[in-house]
Protein backbone atom coordinates (compact mmCIF):
# COMPACT_ATOMS: atom_id res chain seq x y z
CA UNK A 1 0.00 0.00 0.00
CA UNK A 2 2.83 2.38 0.89
CA UNK A 3 4.62 1.56 -2.34
CA UNK A 4 1.49 2.39 -4.31
CA UNK A 5 1.19 5.75 -2.57
CA UNK A 6 4.85 6.53 -3.25
CA UNK A 7 4.43 5.70 -6.91
CA UNK A 8 1.31 7.83 -7.06
CA UNK A 9 3.16 10.75 -5.46
CA UNK A 10 6.03 10.39 -7.94
CA UNK A 11 3.57 10.26 -10.82
CA UNK A 12 1.84 13.43 -9.62
CA UNK A 13 5.16 15.26 -9.20
CA UNK A 14 6.31 14.27 -12.69
CA UNK A 15 2.97 15.34 -14.16
CA UNK A 16 3.17 18.73 -12.45
CA UNK A 17 6.76 19.27 -13.67
CA UNK A 18 5.77 18.45 -17.24
CA UNK A 19 2.77 20.77 -17.05
CA UNK A 20 4.81 23.65 -15.62
CA UNK A 21 7.52 23.16 -18.23
CA UNK A 22 4.94 23.25 -21.00
CA UNK A 23 3.36 26.45 -19.67
CA UNK A 24 6.78 28.11 -19.43
CA UNK A 25 7.50 27.05 -23.00
CA UNK A 26 4.24 28.56 -24.25
CA UNK A 27 4.90 31.80 -22.41
CA UNK A 28 8.41 32.11 -23.76
CA UNK A 29 8.01 30.93 -27.32
CA UNK A 30 7.12 34.44 -28.53
CA UNK A 31 9.25 36.49 -26.15
CA UNK A 32 11.92 38.89 -27.28
CA UNK A 33 15.23 37.00 -27.29
CA UNK A 34 18.71 38.04 -28.28
CA UNK A 35 19.91 35.51 -30.80
CA UNK A 36 23.25 36.32 -32.37
CA UNK A 37 25.25 39.00 -34.10
CA UNK A 38 24.68 39.82 -37.74
CA UNK A 39 27.62 38.49 -39.75
CA UNK A 40 27.16 41.04 -42.52
CA UNK A 41 25.53 44.44 -42.63
CA UNK A 42 21.85 44.60 -43.44
CA UNK A 43 21.10 46.83 -46.40
CA UNK A 44 18.40 49.46 -46.70
CA UNK A 45 16.21 49.38 -49.81
CA UNK A 46 14.15 52.09 -51.49
CA UNK A 47 10.82 50.47 -50.60
CA UNK A 48 11.57 50.01 -46.90
CA UNK A 49 8.95 51.61 -44.67
CA UNK A 50 10.92 54.10 -42.58
CA UNK A 51 9.81 55.94 -39.45
CA UNK A 52 12.07 58.65 -38.09
CA UNK A 53 14.90 60.93 -39.10
CA UNK A 54 17.94 59.89 -41.13
CA UNK A 55 20.06 61.66 -38.50
CA UNK A 56 18.77 59.48 -35.63
CA UNK A 57 21.42 57.96 -33.38
CA UNK A 58 20.11 54.41 -33.65
CA UNK A 59 18.51 52.52 -36.53
CA UNK A 60 16.32 49.51 -35.77
CA UNK A 61 15.46 47.12 -38.60
CA UNK A 62 12.28 45.09 -38.34
CA UNK A 63 11.25 42.09 -40.44
CA UNK A 64 7.49 42.06 -40.29
CA UNK A 65 4.26 41.12 -42.03
CA UNK A 66 0.60 41.91 -41.52
CA UNK A 67 -0.59 38.32 -41.14
CA UNK A 68 1.64 37.93 -38.06
CA UNK A 69 -0.38 38.58 -34.90
CA UNK A 70 2.72 39.46 -32.86
CA UNK A 71 3.83 42.00 -35.49
CA UNK A 72 0.43 43.65 -35.25
CA UNK A 73 0.68 43.54 -31.47
CA UNK A 74 4.01 45.34 -31.68
CA UNK A 75 2.59 48.09 -33.90
CA UNK A 76 -0.56 48.60 -31.87
CA UNK A 77 0.91 48.21 -28.38
CA UNK A 78 4.62 49.07 -28.51
CA UNK A 79 5.16 51.33 -31.52
CA UNK A 80 3.01 54.30 -30.31
CA UNK A 81 5.14 54.69 -27.17
CA UNK A 82 8.34 54.06 -29.10
CA UNK A 83 7.31 56.77 -31.52
CA UNK A 84 6.55 59.41 -28.90
CA UNK A 85 9.60 58.75 -26.70
CA UNK A 86 12.27 57.99 -29.29
CA UNK A 87 11.29 58.36 -32.94
CA UNK A 88 9.66 61.80 -32.62
CA UNK A 89 12.59 62.91 -30.47
CA UNK A 90 15.05 62.08 -33.24
CA UNK A 91 16.77 59.37 -31.21
CA UNK A 92 15.91 56.31 -33.30
CA UNK A 93 14.55 55.40 -36.70
CA UNK A 94 12.60 52.24 -37.41
CA UNK A 95 13.09 50.58 -40.78
CA UNK A 96 10.38 48.04 -41.50
CA UNK A 97 11.12 45.35 -44.06
CA UNK A 98 7.96 43.50 -45.03
CA UNK A 99 8.66 39.84 -45.67
CA UNK A 100 6.36 37.21 -47.17
CA UNK A 101 6.79 33.89 -45.38
CA UNK A 102 4.06 32.24 -47.44
CA UNK A 103 3.18 31.69 -51.08
CA UNK A 104 -0.39 32.85 -50.46
CA UNK A 105 -1.24 35.25 -53.30
CA UNK A 106 -3.51 37.46 -51.20
CA UNK A 107 -0.82 37.93 -48.55
CA UNK A 108 1.86 38.71 -51.12
CA UNK A 109 -0.39 41.19 -52.96
CA UNK A 110 -1.21 42.97 -49.71
CA UNK A 111 2.50 43.45 -49.00
CA UNK A 112 3.15 44.60 -52.56
CA UNK A 113 0.41 47.24 -52.46
CA UNK A 114 1.55 48.34 -48.97
CA UNK A 115 5.12 49.08 -50.06
CA UNK A 116 3.90 50.63 -53.32
CA UNK A 117 1.52 52.98 -51.52
CA UNK A 118 4.14 53.80 -48.90
CA UNK A 119 6.54 54.86 -51.66
CA UNK A 120 4.13 56.75 -53.89
CA UNK A 121 0.87 57.42 -52.06
CA UNK A 122 -0.96 57.84 -48.74
CA UNK A 123 0.21 54.92 -46.63
CA UNK A 124 -1.39 55.68 -43.27
CA UNK A 125 -4.97 54.61 -44.03
CA UNK A 126 -3.95 51.38 -45.75
CA UNK A 127 -1.49 50.57 -42.98
CA UNK A 128 -4.15 51.10 -40.33
CA UNK A 129 -6.62 48.91 -42.22
CA UNK A 130 -4.14 46.03 -42.54
CA UNK A 131 -3.22 46.26 -38.86
CA UNK A 132 -6.81 46.36 -37.62
CA UNK A 133 -8.45 44.03 -40.16
CA UNK A 134 -5.76 41.72 -41.59
CA UNK A 135 -8.34 39.29 -43.01
CA UNK A 136 -9.70 42.03 -45.26
CA UNK A 137 -7.08 41.02 -47.84
CA UNK A 138 -9.19 37.96 -48.70
CA UNK A 139 -12.24 40.01 -49.66
CA UNK A 140 -13.46 41.32 -53.00
CA UNK A 141 -13.68 44.79 -51.45
CA UNK A 142 -9.94 44.81 -50.80
CA UNK A 143 -9.20 43.76 -54.37
CA UNK A 144 -11.35 46.66 -55.51
CA UNK A 145 -9.38 49.02 -53.28
CA UNK A 146 -6.14 47.77 -54.84
CA UNK A 147 -7.56 48.32 -58.32
CA UNK A 148 -8.66 51.85 -57.44
CA UNK A 149 -5.29 52.74 -55.92
CA UNK A 150 -3.37 51.50 -58.94
CA UNK A 151 -5.75 53.08 -61.43
CA UNK A 152 -5.41 56.49 -59.79
CA UNK A 153 -1.61 56.55 -59.73
CA UNK A 154 0.64 55.25 -62.50
CA UNK A 155 3.65 55.14 -60.17
CA UNK A 156 1.78 52.92 -57.70
CA UNK A 157 0.61 50.69 -60.57
CA UNK A 158 4.11 50.36 -61.98
CA UNK A 159 5.54 49.50 -58.58
CA UNK A 160 2.76 47.00 -57.87
CA UNK A 161 2.66 45.25 -61.22
CA UNK A 162 5.96 46.17 -62.88
CA UNK A 163 8.17 44.02 -60.72
CA UNK A 164 9.59 46.60 -58.29
CA UNK A 165 7.53 45.49 -55.29
CA UNK A 166 8.01 41.81 -56.12
CA UNK A 167 11.77 42.25 -56.39
CA UNK A 168 11.82 44.12 -53.09
CA UNK A 169 9.98 41.33 -51.25
CA UNK A 170 12.32 38.75 -52.79
CA UNK A 171 15.38 40.65 -51.53
CA UNK A 172 13.87 40.91 -48.05
CA UNK A 173 13.16 37.18 -47.98
CA UNK A 174 16.70 36.43 -49.14
CA UNK A 175 18.13 38.63 -46.35
CA UNK A 176 15.77 37.03 -43.84
CA UNK A 177 17.04 33.56 -44.73
CA UNK A 178 20.67 34.66 -44.96
CA UNK A 179 20.48 35.92 -41.38
CA UNK A 180 18.92 32.61 -40.27
CA UNK A 181 15.78 34.33 -39.06
CA UNK A 182 12.93 31.96 -38.30
CA UNK A 183 9.87 34.10 -37.70
CA UNK A 184 8.43 37.56 -37.28
CA UNK A 185 8.83 39.99 -35.72
CA UNK A 186 12.62 39.91 -35.92
CA UNK A 187 14.61 43.02 -34.99
CA UNK A 188 18.15 43.95 -35.99
CA UNK A 189 19.64 46.41 -33.49
CA UNK A 190 23.30 47.41 -33.65
CA UNK A 191 24.12 44.29 -35.66
CA UNK A 192 22.35 42.03 -33.17
CA UNK A 193 19.44 39.80 -34.15
CA UNK A 194 16.65 39.81 -31.58
CA UNK A 195 13.63 37.59 -32.18
CA UNK A 196 10.04 37.86 -31.06
CA UNK A 197 7.60 40.21 -29.37
CA UNK A 198 7.99 41.78 -25.95
CA UNK A 199 6.10 44.47 -23.98
CA UNK A 200 7.25 48.06 -24.26
CA UNK A 201 8.99 48.18 -20.84
CA UNK A 202 11.35 45.36 -21.83
CA UNK A 203 11.76 46.73 -25.34
CA UNK A 204 12.73 50.10 -23.86
CA UNK A 205 15.53 48.48 -21.84
CA UNK A 206 17.01 47.06 -25.04
CA UNK A 207 16.69 50.41 -26.82
CA UNK A 208 18.35 52.36 -24.00
CA UNK A 209 21.24 49.92 -23.84
CA UNK A 210 21.84 50.00 -27.59
CA UNK A 211 21.55 53.79 -27.67
CA UNK A 212 24.32 54.01 -25.08
CA UNK A 213 26.44 51.59 -27.14
CA UNK A 214 25.92 53.77 -30.19
CA UNK A 215 26.77 57.03 -28.42
CA UNK A 216 29.92 55.57 -26.88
Amino acid sequence: MKVTKVRLSIYIIITVIIAVTFVVYLNNRNTFKKDHNVKSKIEEYDLDIVYGSDSANLTIFLFSNYNCSFCRKFYTGVYPKLKSEYIDQGKIRLVTKLVALTNNESVINSLKIAVSINEYGNFEKLNELLLVEPKVIYTKQFNQVVEELTEKDDFVAECMYGGEAESYLSKNLADFKRLNCTGTPTFIINDKIIKGYMPYKKFKIIVEKELLNTLH
